[in-house]
C-alpha cells in the first residue's frame, strides 16, 4: 500500500470517528433534558375588584345607664354573660323610691275613697234635684266637688305610673337577648344619671362599617354584593352594601359603607365585634394575566414563576404580584400574554436546565 491510500485510510477513519463521538454527544443531550408540560400565559377577564378595609360590629347593641342617682347594690353579670329579655342585670339601692311609692298607693286608697263619696252624694243631688228637694246650687257645687276628686284620683294614679318608672332605672333589665360585652360598675358604686353601667349586644348579627375613599364611592351602590375576610375565619363571607354615607364631612375624606353580613353557622361562632376586615367590591370586568398560585416560587421576599426560554432552557422569571382571584394571582409585571409557563416537570428545575416540551 502506497503512502497516498496510507493517508486516505487515516482521514477517513478520523472523520468516521468524529461523526460517531458527535452523535454520542447529541444523544446525550437530549438524554439529560427534562421533561416538561407547559401552557402559555393568556389574558383572563375576571370581575373588577375594589379592596376597602373596615371593622365588624354588631347590628343591635345598646349601653345601658339609668336616670336617677343612686347606690349600686348589686351586679348579677359579668361580660361574656348570656342574658335573656327582661332579666335583672343591675340593681340599685331604692328604698327611698319605694317608700315614695307606698306613700302614692295610699294617696291612691284615700284619692279612690274621696271619689267614690263624692259620686254617691252626686247621685243623690241629683235625685232631689229632679223632685225640685235640691237647688239647682246644691247640684253645681256637688258636680264641682265630683270632678275634683276625679283629678285628685287621675293625678294619684299617674304619680303612681311616675314612682314606677323611677323604679324601672333602679332595677336595669335586659332589653333583648343578648351577650354582656363589657361591664363599667361594680357593687357599691355610685351610679350617676347617663353614666354607663353595662353593654349589651345580640349575638349573631353582625355588619362591617367599611370605608370607602372618594375616588371610588361613585362605584358603589346600595344593594352590591362584597366578600369580607376576617383572620378569624378560612373563606370568605357573603355581605351586601346596605346604607351608604351620603357625607364624609366627619370622616375625612372617606366614606362609611355599611355592610350586612350573611354568614353561615361556623362563621357566626367566629366572628367578634371589633376585628379588623378586609373588603373586596366585585363589580364589572376586566382582563388579567392570571397563573395558578400554587405555581408561585418564593426566594426571600422575591417572587417568580417558572418560565421556557428561546433556547428551551428553564427560566426563573421575577414578578410582581396584584389581587388573587380564587387559586389565581395577577401578575403585574415580568411576564407578557403568550409566555411559556412550566406546569410540571419530570425533574428538578434549575435555571438554563434544557428541556423537552409536552
Amino acid at each position: 500500500m502506497n503512502s497516498l491510500n496510507i493517508i486516505a485510510a487515516v482521514i477517513t477513519l478520523a472523520i468516521l470517528t468524529q461523526a460517531c463521538g458527535g452523535n454520542k454527544t447529541d444523544e446525550n443531550k437530549n438524554n439529560d433534558a427534562i421533561s416538561a408540560k407547559v401552557e402559555k400565559l393568556e389574558l383572563t377577564t375576571v370581575p373588577k375588584k375594589f379592596h376597602y378595609t373596615g371593622t365588624v360590629s354588631s347590628l343591635n347593641q345598646s349601653t345601658l345607664s339609668t336616670r336617677i342617682m343612686g347606690q349600686i347594690q348589686k351586679v348579677y353579670v359579668n361580660e361574656g354573660d348570656k342574658v335573656q329579655k327582661g332579666q335583672l342585670l343591675v340593681a340599685l339601692r331604692s328604698k327611698d323610691i319605694q317608700a315614695k311609692q307606698k306613700q302614692v298607693e295610699a294617696n291612691i286608697i284615700q284619692a279612690k275613697a274621696a271619689y267614690k263619696h263624692a259620686s254617691d252624694d252626686y247621685k243623690r243631688i241629683e235625685i232631689l234635684h229632679s223632685t225640685q228637694s235640691a237647688t239647682q246650687k246644691e247640684l253645681d257645687d256637688i258636680t264641682v266637688h265630683r270632678e275634683m276628686t276625679r283629678a285628685q284620683l287621675e293625678a294619684a294614679q299617674k304619680a303612681k305610673d311616675e314612682v314606677l318608672e323611677m323604679l324601672s332605672y333602679a332595677n336595669i333589665r335586659a332589653p333583648y337577648n343578648g351577650v354582656i360585652t363589657q361591664k363599667f360598675v361594680d357593687s357599691g358604686d355610685m351610679a350617676n344619671p347617663g353614666m354607663p353601667l353595662l353593654a349589651i349586644e345580640a349575638p349573631g348579627l353582625f355588619e362591617v362599617i367599611a370605608k370607602v375613599p372618594e375616588s371610588e364611592i361613585h362605584k358603589v351602590e346600595k344593594g352590591d354584593q362584597v366578600e369580607v375576610l376576617i383572620d378569624a375565619c378560612e373563606k370568605a363571607i357573603m355581605g351586601e352594601i346596605a346604607h351608604i354615607s351620603p357625607s364624609s364631612r366627619f370622616s375625612g375624606s372617606q366614606f362609611d359603607a355599611r355592610i350586612t353580613l350573611q354568614p353561615d353557622e361556623q362563621q357566626k361562632e367566629a366572628i367578634r365585634s371589633g376585628v379588623f376586615a378586609n373588603v373586596n367590591h366585585l363589580k364589572g370586568e376586566e382582563e388579567k394575566l392570571l397563573v395558578p398560585s400554587d405555581m408561585l416560587v418564593e426566594r426571600g421576599q422575591l417572587q417568580g414563576v417558572w418560565t421556557v426560554s428561546q433556547a428551551n432552557q428553564a427560566l426563573l422569571r421575577w414578578v410582581r404580584l396584584g389581587k388573587t382571584y380564587g387559586d389565581k394571582t395577577e401578575i403585574l409585571s415580568g411576564l407578557n400574554e403568550g409566555s411559556q409557563l412550566i406546569i410540571s416537570v419530570d425533574g428538578r428545575l434549575i435555571d438554563g436546565a434544557q428541556l423537552q416540551l409536552n
